[in-house]
């Protein structure tokens, strides 16, 4: 431990430094033995109670060893294995011999043992007693007569025949004398058998108990060997304990004395602004890490198109005019036209304060976003031209149906013949934006035989500018536009040759299948993507909805519904160098300013510009 002191006088820093080292070295000694203590005395009040447990154990295996007359019972078992082994053997014995008994009587029964087989002593275990030894005698002498009369005689003579009568008898007294003789050995080699397999089944009742015993003598005799090491290491604790008390050893140590810097070492002004600047960079870049995990929205077109990986055909920038044509519905042509005019016709009352710079060219902003995506459709496919394209969303709400009324109305514009078809029959929005009747639309001409010509409707003021509205909401959409009228109709108007460009306004992607059923009657989908609106993970998914569809698709548009700020990169103004291009003078207009100095001054705007827009994302 580093004890440090701060002050103004060096020589009071120093004498309060050696107060301080002489204090902590005696408490450490007081501390030091007031633990001892208080361990001894631990100690002696644990010693009775070790004593007793080692005791109460060892009076707990000498009643084991008592009650079931045993020291060991490991080795109490391993005897009785033994012995049942011996006895095993015994009764391998006594069953090979009664095989023998067995096989003998059956031959004498069979009469194969003959007279010439026996003789006085043991056959095959069983001893002959003295009348059979006779008995065996006389038969043999028998037929020692009758083999030499039938060597003299005939068989048919008295004497051959006396001889034979007198063997048969001979022999048939003998062999019953020798069945019963094997019977009584059988009886004796079964009575046996009987006695070693009572002892074996005494010895085994023996030795299932042996288990038992094992356990509860080695459950003692462990608790026992714990206890005995509990007391040993209670003995040696206390003896060091006590020693050390004894010796009143310092357990802390100077390292180094005390000493005193005499050159002041604070405030240090430049190691607090290193540490400052440090922890303001670690912080920022915490909180954009923070803010990076927790965003879950595009901020601007490039991020759409570097995550997405499709074409990016252009970016609808915010304009503040459109705010209220997104939130209220409410026609859209007529107050856009008429805004247009105003501003062109006192374009001279800039300099008096009434209309700035960006209102004038909210016009300009617009028609030259959506000049650039009808550019961008033209050049995706030098080979086939795009006849019928669709416009989608990945969820409502987005400025699907006013992106396609703003790029009809500026192909319109550049001379180009348009045709608009509202396929969004479960919210149409595209009458309601031209401000045209929606009772004959496409739902009608999709469930009555009607000419295509009936429900085309021409916007007013726009010579090459037609539409066919959604009609009335039919109580299944889905199966009409994946009908085969649907495919004769389209086909039909394709054919005509009297459009240049068809657009389709299509229902959102994700939770419905009418864009997927769409998409066969198209030569190409536009995906159109929201910016600080959609979740990132929703154009993906309609992505994979449209691939897995099989739909033509020719890239992504996005849409800023919000003020853009430095995550969205420069407005439309700044990015063509407008933000400026009107300046008072005294005719009313100066040309604009040379080059070099436009993109210095542009530079330095973006400096500003994306400082304050840095600021406020972080305090968002």
């Amino acid at each position: 431990m580093v004890v440090t002191l701060s002050g103004n006088k060096p020589e009071q820093v120093e004498t309060v430094l050696k107060s301080l080292s002489d204090a902590y070295l005696n408490f450490a000694i007081q501390q030091r033995q007031q633990q001892l203590n208080e361990g001894l005395k631990f100690l002696n009040a644990q010693e009775p109670v070790l004593q007793q447990t080692v005791s109460t154990l060892q009076s707990s295996l000498a009643s084991f060893r008592k009650k079931y007359m045993l020291v060991a019972p490991e080795d109490e078992a391993g005897t009785i294995k033994s012995e049942s082994d011996g006895l095993n053997g015994e009764l391998r014995q006594l069953d090979t011999e009664r095989s023998r008994l067995a096989r003998l009587r059956q031959g004498v029964i069979a009469g194969t043992l003959t007279s010439s087989s026996f003789s006085t002593g043991d056959v095959d275990g069983v001893t002959v007693s003295q009348s059979n030894s006779d008995l065996l005698a006389q038969l043999q002498n028998v037929e020692q007569q009758l083999s030499s009369a039938r060597g003299t005689y005939l068989s048919s003579t008295p004497r051959v025949q006396s001889l034979s009568a007198l063997r048969d008898r001979l022999a048939e007294q003998l062999g019953s004398n020798q069945v019963e003789a094997l019977d009584t050995a059988l009886k004796l080699n079964a009575t046996r058998t009987q006695a070693v397999v009572d002892q074996q089944r005494q010895l085994d009742l023996k030795f299932l108990k042996q288990p038992d015993l094992i356990k509860d003598y080695e459950l003692i005799q462990q608790r026992l060997e714990v206890a005995n090491d509990n007391l040993v290491s209670f003995l040696n604790t206390r003896s060091d304990f006590q020693l050390e008390r004894a010796q009143k050893a310092v357990p802390w140590s100077l390292i180094s004395p005390p000493s005193v810097n005499w050159s002041p070492v604070g405030p240090n002004v430049g190691q607090g602004f290193v540490k400052a600047v440090l922890l303001g960079l670690i912080a920022g870049i915490g909180a954009a890490v923070l803010r990076d995990r927790l965003d879950h929205v595009f901020r601007s077109s490039v991020a759409v198109r570097d995550q997405l990986k499709q074409p990016l055909l252009g970016h609808v920038p915010y304009l503040p005019f459109f705010k209220d044509v997104r939130d209220n519905g409410r026609f859209m042509i007529e107050e856009l036209d008429r805004d247009s005019c105003t501003a062109d016709a006192t374009a001279g009352s800039i300099l008096g304060g009434t209309l700035t710079a960006t209102q004038v060219y909210q016009r300009f902003a617009y028609k030259e976003a959506f000049r650039n995506l009808y550019t961008s459709l033209r050049f995706l496919n030098t080979e086939q031209n795009l006849l019928a394209v669709g416009l989608t969303s990945c969820t409502p709400n987005e400025g699907k149906s006013l992106v396609n009324v703003l790029l009809a109305k500026t192909v319109s514009e550049m001379g180009q013949r348009v045709l608009l078809i509202d396929v969004d029959m479960r919210k149409p929005q595209i009458h309601m934006r031209l401000g045209v009747n929606n009772l004959i639309g496409l739902s009608t001409l999709l469930t009555n035989d009607h000419h295509w010509h009936q429900a085309t409707v021409a916007v007013p003021g726009y010579e090459n500018w037609w539409v066919i509205p959604a009609g009335l909401r039919p109580p299944d959409p889905t199966r009409l536009l994946n009908s085969g009228r649907m495919q004769e109709l389209l086909a039909q108007i394709k054919e005509s040759g009297k459009f240049d460009l068809i657009l389709f306004d299509a229902p959102p992607v994700i939770g419905l299948a009418d864009t997927a059923l769409l998409s066969q009657y198209m030569d190409g989908l536009i995906l159109l993507v929201s910016l600080d609106r959609v979740d990132r993970d929703l154009p993906k998914e309609a992505l994979a909805r449209i691939n897995s569809a099989g739909a033509p698709l020719l890239g992504i548009v996005t849409n800023a519904v919000r003020e853009e700020t430095a995550s969205t990169g420069p407005t439309i103004y700044e990015r063509y160098g407008y933000s400026e291009f009107i300046s008072p003078s005294d005719d009313g207009y100066q040309s604009p300013t040379s080059a070099a100095q436009t993109r210095l001054r542009l530079a330095f705007q973006e400096i500003k510009r994306r400082s304050r827009s840095f600021i406020r994302w972080i305090n968002a």
